[in-house]
């Protein structure tokens, strides 16, 4: 047998690398690594190694090659071009091969790691750094923050790669565009990558272009365009069949993948089993492979598209291969749990609701075993929404079999969880907190008890989900259990048909029309744009500051507001009025935490505001209280803390964005001397209002009341929300966390966490939109569930834009009924009935919401 050198060995890797022999090159990369005795020539040849096993889907072995390169790398001190690119390339290998075989936190750690390495040693590595984020955080369903990777993937691709680059950044664009609901831009993403892959002359253009074609199905698909999807599918799995295409393994598999869904959606026999055919095919190769995702993901397609055809006991058979699959996998609790969701759900589509309540539950333990290894605040919160799949499931089933105490337990186990611990075992140092000790599940008779000893009735919703395995289309029913004093629990379920259209959207798809003389916008610069613009105030009048400067702003209609409330009153309406109590709690759930509830018309057209004092809570722990309605506590001057009217900010919220143009709100300083007038005390007005006087006063305070511009909590920017103050001369700590772009003058979640606020149970957040925040089973992740985290009992917030004048007349009536003695809830009550009559559009009133404790009394010390 002739060795060989090592040298040689490369350069015929290389030679079959551009032959597309993938597997040989593999191999002949492996022995050149072991056989050079130089640390960095062997490094080298290890990530060369790493991505050819990326190629052929071993991503186990592209993980073991990264890592040898690395540590290779570790031990030498030189710091030459050589040195920095294969670090980078092993880095890049290494994210996606631990992302791909479960490990999705780590992939996220590295992909964040290499991207700060290529942004600053190699910008020629940009767009795969941003790229290989984008994947890991799509991956962990953080799809905002995918969105923003992604586009500036294909910006970077645009400015340094070729037409084939820029279009596979495309369609990764397009896809998490397509998540998040942006048809428009999923649109011209697909169309436009198709048009450059062709275009391309590279070899390499087969598995682009595949890619392309396979997302312009699904684009064709979602637009009901059944056979030009199906033929945009085949024609990419065509063009994979080839000897070029096999050894793509990944994109081979996800094209099947995609024309199997589009054979299912036509509902024909014949393209149903040939989709199902595909499927068995990529269960076979995953097999053979060792691939453990595709291993668990294509049983489990194949059990869902079984089961859209009702052939239940193939469904069956295949999902339970998927659940052993997982179990096998040897990859975490994670993927035997998602295989267990859809085990459970087909059981109890076929009637058998015991054996699937038993796999539900399976699922749910090993939730909480994912859980307990979270490590910050954040990613314990998107772990309660995996799980939160399962309870929803558990709804269903539990229905079904008439248990509907049981459903309404399971609807309530992860509401607010983190919360209550947080609330429960106290303030802790710290920005974060990690899960703590478990409290023990809310039960119905609890509810019952709570509603019976505060004479509140309380309303929960839920959503359950798709009721069939395998269907997509979003939530279709709603669940709505009424708790009356009286000890009754009735449940409710109704149909949403009518009601999404009605809904606010917290991603807006923006479309660049053209006007035939100019060229039409690329899509990831008119993203990138709605994401980054924040250069205008929509309306003058507004107290808006959103860097979604295209965003539609306007306010909710009377005919939206009488289609809500046919869903989402009506049917309760009768329960509401037998409870005889005026005082009412909401537990909303997803979407429904932007429903404007106050604002809901009653069958005679009276607003359920003008007969309730209505509150929202995250939980149903943290609803009524009996015991908050005794004395009320007592604000000395020195202790209101009231701002108006801020100076505006002179640097953007984060780098990248430009610093916002923000008008002045006259209105809102009015708000601020008026409302600090009654307390005695004085307001904090223009250069006065900055974020470290407002941070010395904030823990000593009985009551915070802020009138200011306001971002909204932004999934796609992933921010909760800012407070904007005036600038001050003293630096941003935090800048070196958000790059030297940031400012000092926002208040953001960041600084409020830290602080305990148990001393200070109200505050009041007067500006656009400081309701809205990203939905999770902790509520609205937005800085309202950031105060009531420190310790504050009560929040009023917005969940829209708010006109400056109306916004201060509300305010003002309201804390001039809280110091004469009426309660929080009763005092927003009557403040918002004020501002009817003076304001008569909806959009003036409807939005403003009490979250928390209804029951809250605060009293200047002069009048107490």
């Amino acid at each position: 047998m002739i060795h060989l050198p090592p040298t040689l060995r490369r350069i015929q890797a290389d030679r079959s690398v551009k032959q597309q022999r993938w597997a040989e090159a593999y191999g002949l990369y492996r022995e050149a690594a072991r056989a050079y005795p130089q640390r960095v020539l062997a490094a080298a040849c290890w990530q060369d190694a790493a991505g050819m096993a990326g190629r052929l889907g071993r991503y186990s072995e592209q993980a073991d090659c990264s890592r040898r390169s690395l540590a290779l790398l570790n031990g030498t001190v030189l710091r030459t071009p050589l040195v920095r690119r294969t670090r980078i390339r092993a880095l890049l290998a290494l994210a996606e091969s631990l992302y791909r075989t479960g490990d999705l936190a780590g992939g996220e750690e590295v992909a964040r790691r290499v991207y700060g390495m290529a942004a600053g040693e190699d910008a020629d590595f940009a767009a795969e750094a941003f790229h290989r984020l984008g994947q890991a955080l799509i991956l962990r369903g953080q799809v905002g923050g995918a969105l923003t990777a992604f586009a500036h993937a294909v910006e970077t691709a645009r400015a340094a790669g070729t037409g084939l680059e820029v279009a596979q950044e495309l369609v990764s664009l397009g896809v998490a565009a397509a998540t998040v609901g942006d048809n428009a831009t999923a649109r011209d993403c697909a169309a436009e990558a198709e048009r450059l892959a062709r275009a391309s002359t590279r070899r390499e253009r087969t598995t682009v272009l595949a890619s392309a074609l396979g997302f312009r199905a699904v684009v064709l698909r979602r637009e009901l365009r059944g056979e030009e999807a199906v033929a945009h599918a085949r024609e990419a799995l065509t063009l994979l069949s080839g000897p070029v295409g096999r050894q793509d393994v990944a994109v081979l598999a996800q094209s099947r993948e995609r024309l199997a869904t589009c054979l299912l959606s036509c509902d024909e026999p014949q393209k149903t089993a040939e989709a199902i055919d595909l499927l068995r095919h990529n269960h076979a190769e995953a097999v053979e492979r060792g691939d453990a995702l595709l291993i668990v993901s294509s049983a489990a397609n194949i059990a869902g598209a079984h089961a859209r055809v009702d052939a239940m006991e193939e469904a069956l058979a295949w999902a339970e291969r998927a659940v052993d699959a997982a179990r096998n996998a040897g990859q975490g609790p994670h993927m035997a749990a998602s295989a267990l969701l859809a085990l459970g759900t087909m059981l109890q589509v076929r009637g058998e609701h015991a054996e699937a309540d038993l796999r539900l539950l399976e699922a749910v333990t090993l939730w909480e075993q994912v859980r307990a290894t979270t490590r910050n605040e954040l990613e314990h919160i998107e772990l309660l929404g995996e799980q939160a799949q399962v309870y929803r499931a558990l709804q269903r089933c539990r229905v079904a079999r008439g248990d509907t105490d049981g459903a309404l337990e399971a609807a309530l186990r992860v509401r607010g969880l983190l919360l209550e611990q947080r609330l429960l075992a106290g303030r802790s140092p710290g920005p974060a907190m990690c899960p703590g000790p478990p409290t023990a599940p809310v039960t119905a008779r609890h509810l019952s008890e709570q509603a019976a000893r505060t004479h509140t009735v309380t309303l929960v919703y839920s959503l359950p989900g798709p009721a069939r395995p395998g269907v997509r289309s979003g939530t279709t029913t709603a669940y709505i259990w009424v708790i009356s004093p009286d000890g009754t629990r009735r449940h409710h379920e109704v149909g949403l048909a009518t009601v999404r259209s009605a809904m606010p959207s917290a991603v807006a798809a923006h479309s660049g029309g053209t006007d035939g003389a100019t060229a039409p916008e690329p899509p990831e610069k008119r993203l990138l744009r709605a994401l980054s613009q924040g250069t205008a105030v929509p309306d003058a009048s507004t107290r808006d500051s959103s860097p979604l400067a295209e965003r539609d702003s306007r306010g909710i209609t009377d005919a939206q507001l009488r289609l809500l409330a046919d869903v989402f009153l009506r049917p309760v309406e009768d329960d509401l009025t037998a409870a005889g109590t005026r005082r009412l709690v909401v537990v909303p759930d997803g979407f429904l935490h932007h429903l404007p509830f106050n604002a809901l018309p009653l069958k005679d057209t009276t607003p359920l505001v003008d007969r309730f004092t209505v509150a929202v809570a995250p939980s149903a722990r943290q609803g009524p209280r009996a015991t908050a309605r005794g004395r009320p506590g007592e604000v000395p001057a020195s202790r209101a803390l009231v701002v108006g009217n801020p100076d505006p900010p002179t640097q953007p919220l984060l780098p990248g964005l430009p610093a916002p143009v923000l008008r002045a709100l006259p209105a809102a300083e009015r708000e601020a001397r008026d409302v600090a007038a009654l307390y005695g005390a004085r307001a904090l007005l223009g250069p006065e209002a900055t974020r470290e006087t407002v941070l010395a006063r904030l823990p000593q305070a009985r009551f915070a009341h802020f009138a200011a511009h306001a971002f909204a909590g932004e999934e796609v920017l992933r921010i909760p929300g800012a407070l904007c103050l005036a600038p001050s001369g003293t630096p941003d700590p935090a800048r070196e966390k958000y790059g030297a772009g940031a400012d000092s003058s926002y208040l953001r979640a960041d600084h409020i966490e830290p602080l305990d606020l148990t001393g200070c149970p109200l505050v009041v957040l007067s500006a656009c939109e400081t309701g809205w925040g990203k939905p999770s089973p902790e509520g609205n992740l937005g800085l309202a569930r950031t105060f009531l985290a420190t310790g504050v009992e009560s929040v009023v917030v917005s969940l829209w834009p708010v006109d400056d004048r109306a916004t201060a007349d509300l305010m003002t009536a309201f804390h001039r009924h809280l110091v004469t003695g009426s309660t929080t809830g009763e005092a927003l009550r009557l403040a918002v009935c004020e501002t009817r009559r003076r304001h008569r559009r909806p959009e003036d009133w409807a939005g403003f919401s009490l979250l928390g404790n209804a029951d809250l009394r605060l009293s200047p010390v002069a009048r107490a």
